[in-house]
């Protein structure tokens, strides 16, 4: 095996079309093979910047870049956002897919990366790896069930697409049976990169059985995630939905007033749902990215109102007059 090579492993998930049909393996812009279904292959690659990814017909997924040293394994995920299982065809979310794979081809295959180790090489003596920290670059949301559990899970869908479900940290999914939900969430929190907050029109007023606010409990689990994430200084991303607006400062207690002052992201109704949740994801890239785009860097291209072209420079939207 050579020391001066890297290696990329490609893994295609199974989803309920598609399954007789192969994938073409592109590394830089040209075709080095093919995958099934549920099948894995690799490949040894010279060390140096890289854009894989793969095609079907027309489709072609976006080229995921790479940058491999000598002895790097690099494990790449690759499929298509097609309904998983016959099931999930006959559902809304099976039929969103459906659509979405005609009306955002460039979408509806992927790849992403998933893991990465380095070879030792035959000459090198081994030694014991040392104990780290938690991983940063997991995704932390924090939402109030019966305020926006749908509109939560439909973000998290894109999500878990984007970034890996490994790193998207939500409670009603990711939580043991049988351990301490406190000691859960302050772990998760601490080792998280970013977090969401999502806020629609009764997250601010809920109440609990005894008529009381639910931010004014000590013991609110919305409230306690919060304010673990203000201790910690995790970025906060406020997300709007069902057009709410974010709080302000007096409406919110003591402990959690600094939220007020976190640049929120507001996710519109149908038809610029996806629109929104496309910005949340350029944000989250860039507070993810070791090397952040400054701002002066990056540029709008549609209102997440009206949906209407954005003109670059432009600070408000010609269409409906608000703030870009």
């Amino acid at each position: 095996m050579s020391q001066s090579s890297a290696f990329i492993t490609f893994k295609r998930n199974k989803t309920s079309s598609n399954q007789l049909r192969q994938f073409t393996i592109t590394v830089d812009n040209k075709a080095v093979g093919t995958i099934k279904a549920g099948q894995s292959k690799q490949f040894q690659l010279p060390p140096g910047k890289h854009a894989v990814g793969v095609k079907l017909d027309f489709y072609k997924s976006e080229p995921l870049q790479l940058t491999l040293n000598p002895n790097d394994d690099i494990s790449i995920e690759c499929g298509d956002r097609s309904p998983e299982t016959i099931k999930e065809i006959f559902t809304l979310k099976g039929f969103e897919k459906s659509i979405n794979s005609i009306v955002k081809p460039s979408q509806y295959l992927y790849v992403k990366f998933i893991g990465k180790q380095t070879q030792l090489s035959e000459q090198t003596s081994y030694k014991p790896a040392p104990v780290k920290a938690k991983p940063k670059g997991s995704i932390f949301i924090s939402y109030r069930r019966d305020d926006s559990r749908e509109i939560t899970g439909r973000i998290c869908d894109r999500l878990n697409n984007e970034f890996g479900k490994a790193t998207i940290f939500r409670d009603v999914d990711s939580i043991p049976a049988g351990v301490d939900y406190r000691d859960h969430i302050s772990k998760s929190i601490e080792g998280c990169s970013v977090f969401l907050v999502v806020i629609g029109p009764e997250w601010l007023e809920a109440q609990n059985s005894a008529g009381q606010r639910r931010l004014e409990r000590d013991n609110d689990p919305v409230k306690v995630e919060i304010e673990t994430a203000l201790k910690q200084q995790i970025p906060i991303i406020p997300v709007l939905v069902k057009n709410a607006t974010n709080p302000d400062e007096a409406q919110l207690p003591n402990s959690i007033k600094l939220l007020a002052f976190r640049n929120a992201i507001p996710i519109p109704a149908e038809p610029y749902f996806h629109n929104g949740v496309d910005r949340l994801i350029e944000e989250l890239k860039q507070t993810l990215s070791p090397n952040p785009v400054k701002p002066d860097q990056q540029s709008s291209k549609y209102c997440i109102y009206c949906g209407g072209d954005i003109i670059q420079g432009n600070k408000f939207c010609i269409q409906c007059g608000k703030p870009v």
